[in-house]
Parts: C-alpha cells; structure tokens; sequence
C-alpha cells in the first residue's frame, strides 16, 4: 500500500529527529519512495509499507514532531492526460478499466464523467470552465430524480 506522511516538526529539533529514525532497524518491508523538505517546517514522505511494523517504524517521527500519515492512491496518469489535454488518453484507458477500480460502476457515470472534462477542456478559459462544471453537476443531479 502507497502511503503519503506529512512530518510538521521545529527544525531546532532536527538532531532529535535524525537520532530518534537513526536508531533501530526499519522492518525490511518498508520502502521509502521520495522524502522531500518543503523549505518550511515540513516534510513529505512517500512510502509503500503492508504490516502494522511499518507503521509503527514511521510513527517514531511522532516523538518530535506530528506526523499525518495517508494511504495514497496512484492517479498520475488521469492527471498527465489532463495537463496533456489527451481526452482521448483519458477516456480510454477510463473506459477499459474494472467498473470496481473506477468507482463509477455505470458506462453512463463513466461517459458523464469523461463529458464533465471535454467540457471544462473546450471552455473558453477557466472561469467558463468552472461555470461548465456547475452546470454538469446540476445536470447530473437531475438525471437522479
């Protein structure tokens, strides 16, 4: 499972930090993807981990700091096809994936879906594609009744 933790910590305490993950082993199933400074007092961390261990070995940082921790979901390609303007990227791989991996079990919900981001893509700016949004939602909420 892919997991994105969120360290808030004072950076005086960094040396804490640094002994507090230093000591011990890590359990040999976490892995750590990416860790990223934010130029602030936070930290992001991207890991996989499957057992209770991992979670425990990442809740040490909650000795010097407060760390949120969240499992993540893989949706960069949706996102690429988007700063690409690649509908027909997007629609594709959408409409050939399981109805149970979408969340969208109907080919209408599905199709709707797809509509929503062709009309916020061919909206003159995005001041008119937040007005498309609005529509589509209240059309959708029509469909319903």
């Amino acid at each position: 499972m892919l997991f994105v933790s969120i360290l808030t910590s004072d950076r005086s305490r960094d040396p804490e930090l640094w002994a507090t993950i230093w000591n011990g082993q890590a359990p040999p199933s976490i892995n750590l993807i990416g860790a990223y400074n934010l130029g602030s007092d936070r930290r992001v961390y991207i890991w996989e981990g499957e057992v209770q261990a991992d979670i425990q070995f990442m809740d040490r940082f909650n000795e010097v700091g407060i760390l949120e921790t969240y499992p993540a979901f893989d949706r960069t390609a949706g996102w690429r096809n988007a700063f690409e303007k690649n509908i027909s990227a997007f629609s594709e791989r959408l409409l050939n994936r399981d109805p149970q991996e979408t969340g969208m079990p109907s080919k209408s919900q599905l199709q709707a879906g797809i509509d929503l981001r062709t009309r916020g893509m061919n909206a003159p700016n995005r001041y008119a594609a937040r007005s498309e949004a609005k529509a589509w939602v209240k059309e959708q909420g029509s469909d319903e009744n």
